[in-house]
């Protein structure tokens, strides 16, 4: 595993009528994400534009350091809690 940091970009779109419902989720897992080793930033974005739009930008200082980010519980309940919310899967892109 390598110890280049990498940038993480993920979009989530919310279904018709489910973004304030979606923002909800997606923030819980802002303040706690940014608490963790291996996190350089953690920003949570929602689009002036479309208000069902939101974008993640993330880096990490590691392959390893997102590995542990995706067995913590916070993330587990982003994962969980986004069901039923989106009008697609989520975008996630790591550069």
């Amino acid at each position: 595993m390598s110890d280049t940091p990498i940038l993480i970009v993920a979009t989530f779109a919310a279904a018709t009528g489910k973004g304030n419902a979606l923002y909800e989720v997606l923030n819980r897992c802002v303040a706690p994400s940014r608490l963790e080793e291996g996190n350089v930033h953690y920003d949570l974005y929602r689009s002036v534009e479309n208000s069902d739009l939101f974008l993640f930008h993330e880096t990490w200082k590691s392959a390893a350091a997102i590995e542990l980010h995706e067995t913590q519980p916070h993330f587990k309940a982003l994962l969980a809690g986004v069901d039923g919310l989106l009008a697609a899967p989520p975008v996630i892109t790591k550069i």
